[in-house]
């Protein structure tokens, strides 16, 4: 049986005696000081007295020293959001923006693009789509050189796209490529454009996707290798639509187990292996069989709420997916657990399409 969910769900926000790089490899670099960070490069003292830099697209996220009493709004903040708290925790980071010892000071410069793009993954995870525009407007504006300036607008997108409204989404991942050219952001970007875009291709379905997709991640393999995987999982995706369940589970575990993924494909990945689980237990006619199914497909869902609170898209859905599995298992205390979660999913993603799909199914007020 599963552990009560209650355990399960930890929340942690760590404050480091450093800052911190994570690097697209994978390694974690102590630093000193962060001393810049632009879509650029990010630039960073030593205890050695030296300075260091890294170009912005080898570097998945930078991490701040938060022990300073002056930053405990911009903590409270992140607390808020690892509990799914996101509506205090939007107004706890414009607190940490109107505090004028924190912004006035250029030790804490960083603070500014930090909330700012906080803000907006807030936004997005309570669905409110339209504030995510505007919130990403305004870092644009403020912090111009912003080191979230292709990921910012990529959630813009991604907020169009949840929004049905595709021409605006692709008007972003335009910008984004225009920013490749103009600005001189990384590569990458561009590639991660051309991603999306093909995903949003509704022309292209079937062996023709999966074929496109492959020819991304063959593309993208040996230098850009988080576009590599996007592109891989998505294909994964393909082929759980296509109930090749057996390829789609060992493609997933592969993208899991390589190394070269970022918190949103490994993420992906797990809601990918969880849909393998749900549909095996959906497509078995022996029920006692089937719980065994849907207990796994609750576990790599919860991977995903658990240990990938930033994949904002995909933590609702993984919600709904870990929910109806328990449900299915028709277990008293696994029914207790569906619950748990679909309240859960309720107070946190009132907005989300997946919270008015569980209700609906669990036939919840």
């Amino acid at each position: 049986m599963l552990t009560t969910l209650s355990a399960v769900l930890l929340l942690s926000v760590p404050v480091l005696p450093q800052d911190q790089l994570v690097l697209v490899s994978g390694k974690i670099l102590s630093v000193k000081k962060v001393t810049e960070e632009t879509y650029k490069e990010v630039k960073f003292s030593l205890d050695t007295g030296s300075e260091g830099r890294k170009s912005a697209d080898k570097v998945l996220e930078v991490r701040h020293n938060l022990s300073s009493a002056l930053l405990n709004d911009y903590v409270a903040g992140l607390q808020a959001m690892d509990k799914g708290d996101f509506a205090p925790a939007v107004g706890l980071f414009e607190d940490a923006l109107s505090e004028k010892r924190v912004v006035g000071k250029s030790r804490y410069a960083w603070v500014i693009q930090h909330a700012l793009f906080n803000q907006a993954r807030c936004m997005f995870a309570l669905a409110d789509f339209a504030s995510v525009s505007k919130k990403v407007d305004q870092l644009l504006q403020q912090v111009p050189e912003t080191f979230f300036y292709a990921p910012a607008i990529m959630l813009k997108a991604e907020a169009a796209r949840l929004n049905e409204n595709i021409t605006s989404a692709k008007e972003a991942y335009g910008v984004l490529n225009s920013a490749v050219l103009d600005l001189g952001l990384p590569e990458r970007w561009a590639r991660e454009a051309e991603l999306a875009l093909l995903l949003m291709d509704t022309s292209v379905q079937g062996k023709d996707r999966e074929i496109k997709l492959a020819g991304l991640a063959e593309k993208n393999a040996d230098k850009y290798p988080t576009v590599a995987s996007r592109a891989n999982v998505e294909i994964g995706h393909a082929m759980v639509e296509a109930e090749q369940l057996d390829k789609a589970e060992r493609f997933f575990q592969r993208i899991a187990e390589s190394g070269a993924a970022d918190s949103l494909v490994l993420a992906s990945a797990y809601s990918g292996l969880g849909d393998c689980w749900f549909r095996r237990g959906l497509n078995n006619e022996d029920l006692e069989a089937a719980k065994e199914q849907y207990r796994k497909a609750t576990l790599n869902h919860l991977r995903v709420i658990v240990m990938h609170k930033d994949a904002v898209s995909l933590v609702p859905r993984s919600h709904y997916y870990a929910s109806m599995a328990l449900h299915r298992m028709n277990e008293t205390l696994a029914r207790t657990q569906s619950r748990q979660l679909a309240s859960r999913l309720v107070r946190n993603y009132a907005n989300s399409g997946w919270t008015k799909r569980l209700k609906q199914d669990l036939n919840l007020r």
